[in-house]
């Protein structure tokens, strides 16, 4: 037996040994591209989410009812806050407006303070409906809202005017 018929035999046993042998399929799963997918996805998540602040809410107190105590209506003392040429113009009830200057807002919202309490001293507190135009600030009505919370009234009504 010469060398080249022993290659030959070798080579020949080799072949049928890879012929005869059955592929196996692989059933794993392979993690590093899973891995790989999910953290871009987070990545791409977290890198579009919009991060703000939460919203401050005006403070608001549901009262609960008694179906056995007789309901009564108080008339609402009405707010009005006005857009005007020059500023801004607050009204209580039927009264002369407030001018609220745009320099120092803060005298003006003390008249306004005042005001609402001359026209709580005789009934003691009422609900108050606010009204307010769309070109007022929603800076200015919140002022004013917390004018009128700060002084005890606590059923406030938010009406706009159209």
């Amino acid at each position: 037996m010469t060398s080249e018929q022993h290659i030959s035999g070798f080579h020949q046993t080799v072949m049928t040994g890879f012929m005869h042998r059955k592929r196996r399929l692989s059933m794993s799963l392979r993690m590093t591209p899973m891995i790989d997918v999910i953290f871009l996805l987070l990545t791409f998540f977290v890198l579009t989410a919009k991060f703000q602040e939460p919203e401050q809410l005006l403070p608001v107190i549901v009262g609960k009812t008694n179906e056995q105590s007789a309901v009564t209506q108080d008339a609402p003392l009405k707010i009005f806050v006005e857009a005007d040429a020059s500023g801004f113009l607050l009204r209580v009830a039927n009264r002369p407006a407030i001018k609220l200057s745009d320099v120092n807002p803060s005298e003006s919202l003390l008249v306004l303070a005042r005001k609402v309490r001359q026209e709580l001293e005789p009934t003691g507190p009422v609900p108050v409906e606010l009204y307010y135009d769309d070109a007022v600030s929603w800076d200015i009505v919140v002022k004013v809202y917390d004018i009128i919370y700060a002084l005890g009234l606590q059923n406030i009504t938010f009406r706009i005017e159209e």
